[in-house]
């Protein structure tokens, strides 16, 4: 399902903003894009209040795709329930929020809310009044790459540590999730990659990553953020897949970011690679190699 088909479904099954809102072909009206005209006959006994949202997204080179997600509500100042109610229920269904569609996981976040007001064209009194709000939208594709692969070794370790919550890439969702202190979500993804120095069996590569933590509120983001840093203190490194270590002499969490763009936890550090042939297939041979060792008078 399409990521704005998935917000249709996630308000139109809402039970508690359904009874605040007017009725479309027995439907709470909630429109993509454009609403019904005022003529169609589809509309129940009032018109107000109803929502209508867009979807705006734009490529991203890291995440795929990011954009924005942005929601009207109107009102009718003469009848029916008040903007910042049924903002209250769109904001406590949408914010903080995955929603698992066709190509990627996307994490809605609430940005801001502005209140507006249409006036009459006969004598310019205020009928209708609203609230937009906005979201930012942000796909958090998998990045596993290649063996071993620093960023599924994160996401073992953290899954390890923190057993309950949801980690993208290592634990498969559908439909919506709503992350809790008990059950939060966990994204890590590569920021870059280097060579750090080569031998002839293997490499070291330098590498730096970013791990999202999502929660709801300031005090459960940062509560996940402290288990996951002292473990990471306490820990002498990270096990990969192929039981080497991956070593991160850099992990720092910062709270303040903007944890659906930047990721808190900024580390970095570095891991091994050996060459293919090491430890499977006998030493390479040695071009225009003496194996004559007796001494000539």
């Amino acid at each position: 399902m399409e990521l704005y088909e998935m917000l249709y479904q996630r308000l139109t099954d809402s039970e508690a903003l359904s009874s605040l809102l007017a009725k479309y072909k027995g439907r709470p009206a909630i429109f993509y894009q454009r609403p019904a005209t005022a003529d169609d006959k589809d509309w129940g006994e009032k018109q107000y209040p109803r929502i209508n949202y867009t979807v705006d997204m734009q490529e991203n080179p890291s995440r795929n795709t990011s954009g924005l997600l942005l929601l009207h509500i109107w009102c009718d100042t003469g009848f029916g329930a008040e903007p910042e109610d049924i903002e209250y229920v769109v904001r406590d269904l949408l914010h903080s929020t995955f929603a698992q569609a066709d190509d990627d996981a996307y994490c809605l976040a609430w940005v801001r809310s502005d209140a507006f007001e249409v006036k009459t064209n006969e004598d310019e009194t205020v009928r209708i009044v609203g609230v937009s709000l906005t979201f930012d939208i942000m796909a958090c594709p998998c990045q596993y790459t290649t063996y071993p692969d620093p960023i599924k070794a994160l996401n073992e370790w953290t899954k390890k540590l923190l057993p309950s919550a949801i980690v993208i890439g290592l634990d498969e969702f559908e439909g919506w999730i709503v992350p809790t202190k008990e059950k939060p979500v966990v994204y890590w993804r590569l920021t870059s990659q280097g060579v750090q120095r080569k031998h002839f069996t293997h490499t070291w590569l330098n590498i730096s990553v970013e791990g999202h933590v999502y929660a709801r509120s300031a005090a459960d983001r940062l509560y996940n953020l402290v288990r996951l840093n002292t473990a990471h203190a306490l820990a002498g490194h990270i096990p990969m897949e192929d039981k080497s270590p991956l070593f991160l002499k850099s992990f720092v969490c910062k709270p303040h970011l903007n944890y659906i763009a930047q990721g808190q936890i900024q580390a970095s550090g570095h891991f091994g690679v050996l060459q293919e042939w090491y430890g499977k297939k006998p030493d390479p041979p040695l071009a225009n190699a003496n194996t004559d060792f007796t001494t000539k008078e």
